[in-house]
């Protein structure tokens, strides 16, 4: 049988020859991120140093060819080949919050720019509807314990459409984590979209009192505690939200290294949260914010692209951690020039959002009979 060696942890696990390299390592209980399985978040990431697996079915934003060619593999998407010997990426930092499913009920819908709105829900209980999804039955009831979190992880909600049918969607949480575990309250940034099937729902279906359903949380895009140097946030549109959550929270530990946030737009009609951004200003004097607009920006505002922006400011990442939250074009372009840059792979911090890659019939039959 193949053998798998993490020299760090001084493992060596046995497994089935083209059996699923996560699903060995969650059996195992090895910390290890993960969360879509798909091969589209890019949470299970771990360096290959030696010996080969079989590596399909992932999109390319979540494992760039800069990445690969530093022998970083998914392990959702790797199929066990023969023995091998494997690293983990941040094994020091590695946080494991329990997934929970809840009821939550819109607390107030807000506009902060046009169709780009504050979602803010209170938790008020358990869930069963994983049943229905295929996941773990258990009976709807009051909530057992305090939702927890890391700053930049996200969530999946759910809510009814004018049909009664339910739509699905990835937001990241835009508020702390120390609003969710004390006051029981989770926020998100969500553009409303033409033919958006979740988030044109905002101001219909959702307002004030809806129920929506929350699974998470999930995603390894999160604060790192432990990390001593710069820090740079880069947020692109909503993607905004979980990078405010990140700064606060670093700031609010206590963190006296420089702290960085670029906050891109497209238009400058888009703009927002530049009244928190001020106020974090005011407090920490370790922490700057630069707003950046794409087109048509104002007369004493900084134009161009927010990844431009970031290496036109910095020209060493030396002992930095760069996280990002927005478009999947922003977040892997920057990703690669990071990489390009000498930053290794274990401190640019990421979670895009990808439609479903698709996969082979055989492949989806293989994992089923898996279990």
């Amino acid at each position: 049988m193949p053998i798998i060696s993490i020299p760090a942890l001084g493992l060596r696990l046995q497994a089935n020859a083209d059996e699923n390299l996560l699903k060995v390592l969650r059996r195992h209980r090895v910390p290890i991120g993960w969360s879509c399985k798909r091969g589209e978040c890019g949470s299970c990431k771990c360096v290959l140093e030696r010996g080969e697996v079989d590596l399909r079915g992932y999109q390319p934003g979540a494992l760039p060819g800069s990445q690969r060619e530093q022998g970083v593999i998914l392990a959702c998407s790797s199929r066990i080949v023969g023995d091998v010997q494997l690293a983990l990426v941040d094994t020091d930092d590695y946080i494991e919050h329990p997934v929970r499913r809840l009821r939550c009920r819109v607390l107030w819908l807000r506009e902060l720019a046009p169709e780009v709105f504050a979602l803010r829900l209170g938790i008020v209980g358990t869930s069963a509807h994983a049943q229905e999804e295929g996941g773990e039955p258990g009976a709807e009831g009051e909530v057992d314990a305090p939702f927890q979190f890391s700053a930049g992880q996200y969530a999946h909600l759910k809510a009814r459409d004018a049909d009664g049918a339910w739509i699905g969607r990835d937001f990241s949480m835009a508020g702390t984590p120390v609003e969710a575990e004390y006051d029981g309250e989770l926020e998100f940034h969500i553009r409303r979209t033409t033919g958006g099937a979740f988030s044109g729902l905002l101001g219909g279906t959702i307002v004030a009192g809806t129920e929506l359903l929350l699974e998470g949380p999930m995603g390894r895009a999160y604060f790192r505690p432990r990390h001593e140097g710069p820090l740079y946030a880069v947020a692109a549109g909503t993607g905004l939200g979980p990078m405010l959550s990140v700064v606060q929270t670093a700031l609010d530990n206590g963190k006296t290294d420089p702290v960085v946030l670029y906050a891109g737009f497209r238009h400058v009609s888009e703009v927002y949260g530049v009244e928190l951004m001020e106020q974090l200003a005011r407090r920490h004097a370790n922490f700057r914010a630069h707003v950046v607009v794409e087109f048509d920006a104002p007369g004493g505002a900084r134009g161009g692209r927010v990844g431009d922006a970031l290496f036109a400011d910095v020209a060493d990442f030396r002992d930095a951690k760069v996280y990002l939250a927005g478009s999947p074009a922003m977040v892997e372009g920057v990703s690669a020039e990071l990489l390009a840059r000498g930053l290794a792979a274990r401190d640019v911090h990421a979670d895009a959002f990808y439609a479903p890659a698709p996969r082979a019939a055989a492949d989806q039959q293989r994992d089923e009979a898996q279990g």
